[in-house]
């Protein structure tokens, strides 16, 4: 995991998703590893021991994931992966043994409790108990930042994993009946279900920053965001003195063109300050921010990653570009 590997896009939520996948599948490999070489508990405890397993990997992982994302030190990094994958292992174990114990006997009745039942409606309960250990797990480590997302992540990710199990494993279609296939397909689509919902590669891992794509100034650029994380507002222009970019008259700049600012909530936005042309383009939009004289302050618009603003007329125009890169680009 690597955070300049990782480009500003919705796909980069796929990263983590992929890191718990790769984890639940390893989970999975040393559970059957473990079977293969004499398991030290029961057998009815087999199907507690493998959810625990997949759902310890994958809130370990997601922590895994965070830590080398966010650059922590070593000890840091792996002392909250072993603490997210202990809680996430034993709070799916007892949620487990509550639902096979428990609650399910009393809502489908006492053959629930016999390990041999695989029906879908009696255990996905159960890998949905798995899963709501796992956010669970993760939630505490995180000390309880993003605890929603954990615990809905945490559920969808149990019913997705237990729906592709039972396919695999126990439906009637012609490339299903192999359990095996079905307990490693299962944790991997587990661990994808619980990288996407419950955590994901948050903005604050990104800066904005502005480039010159003309050839005048091209490739030159400047970060938007304040060391300290406070508002801060960057000019545009060819005024002389003073400017954070500065960019030639012959290319159709005005003194002061544009500004670009981030807010205490964190949103870029874009300020038309010129009577000149300023358009801002992406896909299927354009914006005008040309300052409009009959109007008591100047238009702006909030800016995405790979938006382009053009400054100036046709023929003599200047391109900047706004994007998102890694706040370690510094």
């Amino acid at each position: 995991m690597n955070i300049f590997l990782i480009p500003f896009t919705p796909l980069r939520h796929t990263a983590v998703a992929a890191a718990c996948a790769g984890f639940c599948l390893i989970g999975w490999w040393l559970f059957l590893t473990v079977c293969w070489m004499g398991a030290p508990w029961a057998q009815r405890w087999d199907g507690a021991v493998y959810l625990g397993a997949v759902a310890g990997c994958a809130g370990g992982g997601s922590l895994l994931a965070e830590g080398a994302l966010r650059r922590w030190p070593l000890w840091k990094r792996g002392g909250l992966s072993a603490l997210a994958m202990v809680l996430s292992l034993l709070f799916t174990i007892a949620n487990y043994w509550m639902w096979t114990g428990l609650l399910g006997p009393l809502i489908f009745g006492p053959e629930l409790a016999d390990p041999s039942l695989v029906s879908l409606r009696h255990r996905v309960f159960a890998w949905m108990a798995a899963g709501l250990g796992a956010g669970t797990g993760a939630m505490l480590a995180r000390k309880f930042k993003g605890g929603f997302s954990h615990l809905a992540g945490g559920l969808l990710s149990g019913l997705i994993g237990g729906l592709v199990w039972y396919v695999v494993g126990y439906s009637a279609y012609p490339f299903a009946k192999d359990l095996f296939w079905a307990g490693a397909l299962g944790a991997v689509a587990f661990g994808v279900a619980f990288g996407l919902f419950a955590w994901g590669v948050p903005d604050e891992l990104y800066a904005g920053w502005l480039r010159v794509l003309t050839e005048t100034r091209h490739g030159r650029r400047i970060p938007i965001d304040a060391p300290d994380g406070l508002p801060r507002e960057r000019f545009v222009g060819h005024f002389p003195r003073g400017l954070d970019l500065f960019l030639p008259a012959d290319d159709g700049v005005l003194e002061l063109h544009i500004s670009v600012l981030v807010n205490r909530s964190g949103e870029f936005r874009a300020r038309g300050l010129s009577l000149q042309r300023t358009v801002v383009r992406r896909f299927l939009e354009r914006i005008d921010l040309s300052y409009d004289k009959r109007r008591p302050a100047p238009l702006d618009t909030r800016l995405s990653s790979g938006d382009r603003i053009v400054l100036g007329m046709p023929g003599q125009e200047a391109v900047v570009e706004f994007l998102m890169l890694p706040r370690e680009e510094r």
